[in-house]
């Protein structure tokens, strides 16, 4: 009788082993945290991709999101666990003394001790998996069987599996699926924050770069309407020039004074944003000298860029991906609408014995089986079949939610292609632009030093040429915060600082 046994053994175990193969963790690469407790330190020669590159170990945004990366793998596994099996152990004894009137010396009494070891599965395609060993030892007192204690024990293994409602690996691997994209939409957002903090950084470190520069520029307004006060100042003593041509040049002076104050505030507001950006929380350090990236007149495409920003662009991936999460919730919604349907079935085999050994060996020369079918029907369905449309509405929504995000990339692209473009021209016509202000101040200068100009057409030349140099400055910015825009619309500024994110 020992082959029937063999044989439920080796059944749960193909049964057990036919699962599918679970990760316990889902892969997930993403940047270290840096030393943010440690002031950031800039003192030396300040690039944009050293600037980056602490921002990416350092910045509260991409440490908050890494957090969600984590909580989206951890959700995967937590969705696995429902198909792992669970094991149940219990043990107990009762102990029963009757009351009785009788002087008789052995007074009715029973003790049992029972034991249980049971094994639940759920299995992937909707069915739940039973095995179970008991054992059980009774006593009574006084005896009135042959076997006294009695040892019994049994065996048994039972399946319940859905044939309609519920039913099917799809069905119920959704969850598990549903999670795994969670983990991608995750990346993918992890992505978006980083390509902003990127193109943060860069704009930053731009707007720094043009503060410093303009600050410069008010320096040389300086030093040339300290010059044309002293030459003023001069000629006054010797009649050739009025008390008014002094107060004007002084009012220049004064003018670029303030200015320059003004601009100075500008650049420490500038050295904080950087600082910020890059995760610093002690804003002691000094940031030393940047310059101008090179630039160039960069060859733009959309065709090239938008293409890049399909393919690279986290955006469209994330509606994509939102869709295949509808779809999923469709499908149980469908599978919802079906009645219950179950199809049950089991075998058990016992022993009856006097010790424990002989119980456990056998001879095995008791059984059991159970065959069945349940049905359950809601009346009408009413609910299920609204919770399905309802499913096919969001299904189709963000299908359109998808073709609204691909308008919107193809508009950003050929704005930032425009930009570039536009960029280009504008830094060209500046610099055209500062070379004839700077002629202009040359020649009204000389006029001046030949007594051909007054000092006022002098000041109003100077304001003239620090405007046209002001607006170079503005223009080179502008296209390198529009080559900047555009790289983070194709996702390509990952690849310029070498940043590689799970996808």
């Amino acid at each position: 009788m020992h082959r029937p046994i063999v044989r439920a053994a080796l059944g749960l175990f193909c049964i057990l082993s036919a699962r599918p193969v679970r990760a316990a963790d889902y892969p997930s690469t993403v940047p270290a945290f840096g030393e943010t407790a440690k002031p950031v330190d800039l003192s030396g020669a300040v690039s944009l991709q050293d600037c980056v590159g602490q921002a990416l170990g350092r910045n509260f945004a991409v440490r908050i999101q890494q957090f969600s990366v984590f909580e989206a793998a951890d959700a995967v596994t937590v969705q696995q666990a429902a198909f792992e099996p669970v094991l149940e152990f219990n043990a107990g004894r009762q102990v029963t003394q009757q009351a009785t009137t009788e002087t008789v010396f052995t007074v009715p009494y029973t003790s049992a001790d029972t034991a249980a070891l049971t094994v639940n599965d759920t299995l992937v395609t909707g069915g739940t998996l039973t095995a179970g060993y008991n054992f059980y030892r009774q006593d009574i007192n006084p005896s009135y069987g042959s076997l006294n204690p009695a040892y019994a024990s049994s065996v048994s293994l039972t399946v319940v599996q859905p044939l309609l409602h519920g039913a099917g690996t799809d069905y119920n691997k959704a969850a598990i699926e549903r999670a795994r994209i969670g983990v991608r939409l995750s990346n993918l957002a992890f992505k978006s924050t980083v390509l902003t903090m990127v193109l943060g950084v860069e704009n930053t470190y731009f707007n720094l770069l043009y503060q410093r520069e303009q600050y410069k520029v008010q320096e040389e307004e300086l030093r040339q309407a300290q010059q044309l006060l002293d030459e003023n100042t001069i000629r006054r003593q010797t009649g050739v020039l009025t008390d008014l041509d002094v107060m004007n040049a002084k009012a220049g002076v004064a003018a670029a004074q303030n200015q320059l104050i003004l601009y100075k505030q500008a650049v420490q507001n500038g050295e904080d944003s950087l600082l910020q950006l890059l995760g610093d929380r002690q804003f002691t350090s000094a940031v030393g000298p940047i310059d101008f990236p090179a630039v160039g007149e960069p060859d733009v495409s959309f065709d090239r860029s938008y293409k890049l920003a399909r393919d690279n662009g986290p955006d469209l991936a994330v509606a994509l991906a939102t869709v295949e999460q509808y779809k999923l919730d469709a499908l149980k919604a469908k599978r919802d609408v079906l009645p219950v349907l179950n199809v049950n079935g089991g075998v058990g085999y016992s022993s009856y014995a006097s010790t424990a050994n002989e119980s456990v060996t056998g001879p095995w020369n008791g059984y059991n089986w159970t065959a069945g079918l349940m049905l359950s029907v809601p009346w009408g369905l009413k609910a299920n079949r609204a919770l399905y449309h309802q499913a096919l509405s969001q299904v189709r929504s963000q299908q359109v939610a998808y073709d609204q995000a691909d308008q919107n990339l193809v508009v950003k692209v050929r704005a930032a292609v425009r930009g570039v473009a536009t960029g280009v021209e504008n830094v060209r016509s500046s610099a055209e632009n500062t070379r004839f202000a700077t002629k202009a101040y040359e020649l009204t200068k000389a006029q001046f030093d030949a007594g051909l100009a007054t000092s006022y057409l002098v000041l109003q030349s100077q304001n003239t040429l620090e405007t046209a140099r002001v607006s170079e400055l503005q223009a080179k910015v502008n296209l390198l915060s529009a080559i900047a825009n555009l790289r983070f619309l194709e996702g390509s500024s990952l690849q310029l600082y070498h940043i590689s994110l799970p996808e």
